[in-house]
């Protein structure tokens, strides 16, 4: 790792510690609830014209769900290829059979306050270590004595 994806991947680490990730309390969420899923073969086809082919899984709140679709206010989408789109929001609906292992993500407080404290932490002893804090020897000299 170079030290210019230093600050990247400690991002990344602290945006992943602040969410958790549960199954979903019932078969049907409820609106509001943001969720990760996984497209299925068929829902991979059956929505290639909305989110693009070769879609793996997706990421948005509910604005609504019955027995057979959701519709998602989109917030990402990973494909295949490695590569993961943000959205803005857009609705989307999906038939249920598109969607599976779907899980319910939520913020977690604890969670972030320890990231946010270790964070700090590492930050406040890499300035002490590298001595842009103070503590140290002064290097400079007095001025001289009037005449």
């Amino acid at each position: 790792m170079t030290l210019a994806q230093l600050p990247l991947v400690s991002s990344a680490c602290l945006l992943a510690a602040c969410f958790t990730q549960a199954p979903l309390p019932s078969a049907i969420p409820v609106p509001e609830t943001r969720i990760v899923a996984q497209m299925t073969d068929t829902g991979v086809l059956a929505m290639s014209n909305a989110i693009g082919s070769g879609a793996t899984e997706v990421e948005g709140i509910v604005a609504g769900a019955d027995a057979t679709s959701w519709d998602l206010r989109m917030l990402r989408v990973d494909y295949r290829n490695g590569q993961s789109v943000a959205w803005n929001r857009e609705l989307v609906r999906f038939p249920r059979a598109a969607l599976s292992q779907a899980t319910e993500r939520r913020f977690s407080n604890k969670r972030s306050w320890i990231m946010a404290g270790l964070l700090t932490s590492t930050a406040f002893l890499a300035a002490r270590f590298l001595g842009v804090l103070g503590g140290g020897d002064s290097t400079d000299k007095p001025p001289p004595p009037p005449n």
